[in-house]
């Protein structure tokens, strides 16, 4: 059978789009992030900066600060903690970062561990005590942001008031 002219140029084109990777076919620059301990799709190691909490609770006779700094290195976390209840300390921590894509950008949320005492090391069954959720970046190689709220132990019927406030500033060197 003699194909007519036309239709052999169909052959390469379509051999040509197939071969191409598309835009929906995901990101090679995030294609390390992978299946930990920590989180399904954890992308940490490609982030260096720093994500903190500072937290103030106010009652008659009561002040209680709280702030906890965490600077990440290519996903390796060094946390420093200092309270009015806790001290001051210095401490390793962990982090994940999670992207809801494999693309460059869309949604992600962010969570680091810090120790809550001198001298301990927080494990993966411990509670996050930074949790950044439900947020969107249009480039995930930069994640940045802050959010303040009121502190979760406000209770005005017993004179406390207070806040919190998460910011957060990572890159992709």
């Amino acid at each position: 059978m003699k194909l007519p002219p036309g239709r052999l140029l169909v052959i390469p084109v379509v051999l040509a789009v197939l071969g191409t990777p598309l835009s929906a076919q995901g990101s090679a620059d995030w294609a390390s992030c992978r299946m930990d301990s920590l989180a399904t799709f954890n992308c940490a190691r490609y982030y260096s900066g720093t994500v903190s909490l500072t937290s103030e609770l106010r009652g008659t006779n009561l002040r209680q600060t709280y702030r906890v700094v965490a600077t990440i290195t290519l996903g390796q976390v060094r946390c420093q903690v200092n309270g009015t209840e806790v001290g001051a300390f210095e401490g390793p921590g962990m982090l994940v970062v999670e992207h809801a894509s494999n693309m460059n950008s869309g949604g992600y949320g962010i969570s680091v561990w810090c120790p809550d005492s001198a001298g301990t090391r927080p494990t993966r069954r411990n509670t996050p005590l930074i949790m950044v959720r439900d947020q969107r970046s249009a480039n995930y190689a930069v994640l940045g942001g802050r959010d303040a709220h009121e502190h979760p132990d406000t209770d005005a019927a017993n004179g406390l008031s207070g806040t919190e406030t998460i910011t957060w500033d990572l890159r992709r060197p």
